[in-house]
């Protein structure tokens, strides 16, 4: 998403450049302008659109954003070199100060307006994480930030950020911070000779291409979001771009007759990427190779003297116009498709996004004529200092505007406390229950107080989240200190389980509380406790982690025979690797229940609880505060995985323990409301909130199996 510029810089700022040393007497080949690489940009770009609109078959279309990278690396390696050739150095300021007009003015406006729309139409459950996203924008770290918040096993059904679109662009940030530097290191390690330059930067580029691509395929295997967004997982798409543009003087002399092959294939490449791959596909890793090998054939075979059919295809007028645009396109398309249905109040359709996509086009082209050309050919700008000072100027507006709205202008001051859960009064027994979930389903509008509030959902989570006693994905060793409740009691209760068993712990802690239990919790995201192997949500192997911690935990079980061991679990936990899944599921619940009632006085084990079938219940519920009923009747809440649900029981009750019903206690009627005695039922898709559950404290009690 960088563009060629053919003029140097004007502008000094000698502290910051070489000195100037005789050009070599052999020209380094002038890149001018090359109406292939245009086009190339508009077939990535227009993959992108398609898949973000959610066109059939062309799920891949993500795969633009790697041509978009190898273009930035062998366009801004391109000019580096020339530079160097032309004037014996590199102007680490006046390469900055370009970057700074071709990139903050559109990205400046588009950060400032997606704000603003998302703090309009944005559902209050995201807003604060939101804006906290275009924070991270404009420090160029976001890719980073998203890293996190999609690794995060409780962030995985919230709605997208409208920031999503800027995590390449700070990855090409950071390529343009670390890699004029180095090239300028190298210059200074070869005598300031521009040709030991080139090939001491061919060696370099090749080092980063080859490093950062086996770490791409090993971390794609790990943690795929974490492959996706970073950049060290990126390196080697820009380096095959440098790679390119050091190789020029040779490119230009590719036969006629390679020169169509490499055309032909290297597009072919690109676009069987963009419609055959899938958000199942393994990705980046190998399979980014297709599509960036293929747009380094494309541009090798542009860099010919005599033509071939891809690049006159890529030359004609509409891949020209669409590649002149794409960088306001690619900025601009992602915050409409995200805020234009919320503002126009219906979901979104790949009707509604094609229309959406044409608005965007002509959105683009006015950012292009109106914000980038103007900005980057004004004459005062093209001096080092003032453009860079734009820059500053433009990313301290960004986050000065950012910061009013989440501190002057906030729209739930104060709405982001943790709830007193000592506070929250517990049903008396089913029957008061009934009474309650009846009135639940009449609940229209959203109360004043609802408990958590809407703006704090996302901090709602139970204790053992902050106390580091629910695990995350890595850890596999139970924790020491997670004993609540009264730790030298004679009754022991241990809570075994995922998230699903987790989110019982307000409850159960209120019981320890009362009772005088002491109170062990073991609970790991996303790790049920059946003894059964189960595959990785953070990649696309096994959950290895969550086999070994729960080895431990039923050691642990076999050690301090507690007097009760309370089991809670998902019901879609697929065993992994399995021939006969649904007969390994049951053996692995008799496997891990019998295991336990070996050591301990009793086994319970809580059923699985409602699951959204729509939107989530907060986010439906911040969209309509004056319609909750429509929540509960168009995105309605209901049992889930009825398959592995009746396995789990079947199997329960072979094994003798005590089964609990949790059902009852959030349907009545065949209906599950979504806000009761003005508390939101549900944190999430499928987690209930701290102060419901808090709230079934003495259902729950009446139903464990303890003596006394």
């Amino acid at each position: 998403m960088t563009t060629t510029a053919s003029r140097t810089d004007p502008g000094r700022t000698d502290t910051l450049l070489l000195p100037r040393i005789v050009p070599a007497p052999d020209r380094w080949p002038g890149l001018g302008f090359r109406p292939d690489v245009q086009g190339l940009r508009a077939v990535a770009v227009g993959l992108v659109l398609l898949s973000h609109a959610g066109f059939p078959r062309a799920a891949g279309g993500y795969v633009g954003v790697d041509v978009f990278f190898v273009l930035s690396g062998f366009l801004i390696t391109s000019l580096l070199v020339k530079e160097v050739h032309a004037t014996g150095r590199v102007s680490i300021a006046g390469f900055y100060a370009r970057r700074a007009r071709r990139i903050l003015p559109a990205a400046a406006v588009v950060t400032v307006a997606t704000a603003l729309g998302a703090w309009v139409f944005y559902p209050v459950t995201r807003l604060e994480s939101v804006l906290q996203d275009a924070l991270a924008v404009v420090v160029y770290v976001v890719n980073y930030r998203f890293v996190a918040e999609q690794t995060e096993y409780l962030n995985a059904d919230q709605a997208p950020s409208p920031f999503q679109q800027f995590w390449s662009l700070a990855v090409e940030e950071q390529f343009y911070v670390v890699w004029p530097l180095l090239l300028l290191v190298l210059l200074v390690c070869t005598g300031r000779r521009p040709r030991r330059l080139v090939a001491a930067a061919i060696v370099c580029s090749a080092v980063i291409f080859a490093a950062t691509l086996a770490l791409s395929v090993a971390v794609t295997a790990a943690s795929q979001p974490t492959a996706y967004y970073a950049a060290h997982t990126r390196g080697w798409e820009l380096a095959a771009g440098a790679l390119l543009a050091l190789s020029l003087p040779a490119l230009k002399k590719t036969p006629r007759a390679l020169a169509w092959v490499l055309g032909l294939g290297g597009l072919a490449a690109i676009l069987l990427s963009g419609f055959m791959f899938t958000e199942a596909t393994p990705f980046p890793g190998y399979a980014a190779l297709a599509p960036v090998l293929g747009t380094a054939a494309v541009i090798a075979a542009g860099s010919g003297p005599g033509g071939n059919p891809a690049s006159a295809l890529l030359s004609t007028a509409p891949f020209q116009f669409l590649g002149r645009i794409s960088y306001s396109l690619y900025l601009w398309h992602w915050p409409i498709l995200i805020l234009a249905p919320l503002a126009l109040g219906t979901d979104p359709t790949l009707r509604l996004n094609l229309v959406l996509v044409v608005a965007t086009v002509g959105v683009a082209q006015l950012s292009y004529a109106y914000i980038e050309e103007p900005v980057r050919n004004w004459h005062p700008l093209k001096r080092n200092a003032p453009g860079l000072l734009m820059g500053l100027t433009a990313s301290l507006a960004c986050a000065a505007a950012v910061l009013a709205l989440l501190h002057v202008f906030p729209k739930t001051p104060g709405g982001t406390e943790p709830v007193d859960l000592a506070r929250i009064e517990a049903a008396d027994d089913l029957t008061a229950q009934e009474q309650r979930l009846r009135d639940g389903l009449e609940t229209t509008a959203l109360p004043a107080d609802l408990l958590p509030p809407l703006a704090g959902m996302d901090g709602d989570r139970p204790a053992t989240y902050d106390d580091g006693c629910h695990l995350d994905f890595d850890e596999t060793e139970p924790p020491a200190d997670c004993t609540y409740g009264d730790p030298g009691s004679d009754t022991i209760v241990l809570l075994y389980g995922d998230s699903h068993a987790a989110q019982w712990f307000p409850a159960l802690d209120a019981l320890a509380d009362r009772e005088g239990w002491a109170l062990v919790s073991r609970t790991k995201s996303s790790c049920t406790p059946v003894e059964v192997h189960v595959g990785s949500t953070q990649s696309d192997g096994e959950y290895t982690e969550c086999w070994d911690w729960k080895q431990r935990v039923q050691d642990e079980i076999a050690d301090l025979r507690p007097d009760l061991v309370v089991f809670g679990s998902t019901d879609n936990s697929t065993p992994f690797g399995a021939d006969d899944p649904e007969r390994t599921w049951s053996e692995g619940w008799a496997a891990a229940l019998g295991a336990a009632a070996e050591h301990a006085g009793a086994v319970a084990v809580l059923t699985d609880t409602p699951w959204a079938t729509g939107e989530a219940a907060p986010e439906c519920l911040a969209l309509n505060p004056g319609a909750v009923q429509e929540c509960v009747s168009e995105d309605p809440y209901a049992l889930s995985h009825l398959d592995y649900r009746g396995l789990s029981l079947a199997a329960q009750a072979d094994a003798g323990v005590t089964t609990i019903d949790t059902e009852p206690w959030f349907c009545v009627d065949g209906q599950c409301p979504l806000v009761v005695d003005d508390m939101a039922v549900y944190r999430d898709g499928h987690h209930v909130s701290t102060p419901y559950a808090a709230s079934l404290a003495t259902l729950l009690g009446d139903a464990l199996p303890l003596p006394g």
